[in-house]
């Protein structure tokens, strides 16, 4: 069972844990686990908290101050992704929960890849409710944006984010459908009411090496029939999702399957097809099946064709 292959993040430190539930065109696309770092910058972390849980009401022109519903209006290749204007919804506005903007409190933390960070409007003590997530470091942004957080799960996400865009600006809308506070233990488990409970992303599963192969293969075929039954109920979209998510975990199963078959020969001369039959069948179908999910992707995103 898959339930018993990933143990669960027990959070070792007293920082919160908060939540983004992100769509993308429409489809739910995974969850973004972030932790904010009170512990050097509680003023900011606080913000950013009561925002991802929207108990602070609503802004001074009767908007929620709540992420929820929010878009990522901007997106940049090789930097970051930015979203929360909790005002205009297009990087106009924002609104902070200590009224409309509040003070730059340090820049204690760096612009590490994979950090929260502060968006303001060019000028000091401008911080709102607008933030930027980096996907490389940014060293050019020390000292001016404040650091108040890093993604634990979910950088994954991020790129694909900032993977939609065209001219700065995603293609397709990226929307936080959810926000939240977690307990102190948490996990990046698929929980979307299909059989697939692999993390989204192979990186956030860090024990996947641990993962016997027949029971890594057996969740990816679960993440398939997933997307086949979504398929089935024509939520196309939702299945293209799952079977990128194969193909994403393919590569780590091929490379578990390889080395079972090149440690006989690391050992002995055997002949090809000795080892072949050291490789369990359940794999070798598998990879059967993978090789026609890959034609099946090619099938989805193909463009229109006429007659």
């Amino acid at each position: 069972m898959l339930i018993k292959m990933i143990p669960g993040n027990r959070s070792q430190q007293r920082n919160p844990l908060v939540y983004l539930d992100i769509a993308i065109d429409g489809e739910s696309a995974g969850r973004i686990i972030i932790e904010l770092r009170s512990d050097v910058v509680p003023k900011t972390a606080e913000n950013f908290r009561a925002l991802c849980t929207g108990e602070k009401g609503v802004t001074s022109n009767g908007k929620p101050l709540h992420f929820k519903g929010t878009k990522f209006h901007k997106a940049i290749s090789q930097f970051m992704v930015q979203g929360g204007d909790i005002v205009n919804g297009d990087g106009t506005g924002g609104e902070s929960i200590y009224g409309p903007t509040f003070e730059d409190e340090n820049f204690i933390l760096k612009h590490e890849e994979g950090v929260l960070s502060m968006a303001n409007r060019g000028r000091p003590h401008t911080n709102g409710s607008q933030f930027c997530i980096t996907t490389v470091e940014c060293p050019q942004l020390d000292g001016t944006n404040v650091v108040f957080g890093r993604v634990l799960a979910g950088l994954g996400l991020v790129h694909e984010v900032q993977a939609c865009s065209d001219d700065a600006r995603p293609r397709v809308e990226c929307v936080i459908e959810s926000c939240g506070e977690l307990s102190g233990e948490w996990d990046a488990r698929c929980c979307d009411g299909t059989l697939d409970r692999l993390p989204d992303y192979p990186a956030d599963m860090p024990h996947l090496h641990r993962v016997h192969i027949e029971e890594l293969m057996s969740s990816i075929n679960d993440v398939k029939c997933s997307g086949n039954q979504l398929f089935s109920v024509s939520r196309y979209k939702a299945a293209t999702r799952k079977y990128r998510k194969c193909l994403r975990y393919l590569p780590h199963a091929h490379a578990a399957i390889q080395h079972m078959c090149d440690a006989p020969r690391r050992h002995s001369q055997r002949r090809s097809s000795d080892l072949y039959a050291a490789v369990p069948s359940q794999p070798r179908r598998l990879l059967y099946e993978a090789r026609r999910l890959h034609q099946l992707r090619q099938i989805l995103l193909r463009g229109p064709r006429s007659g």
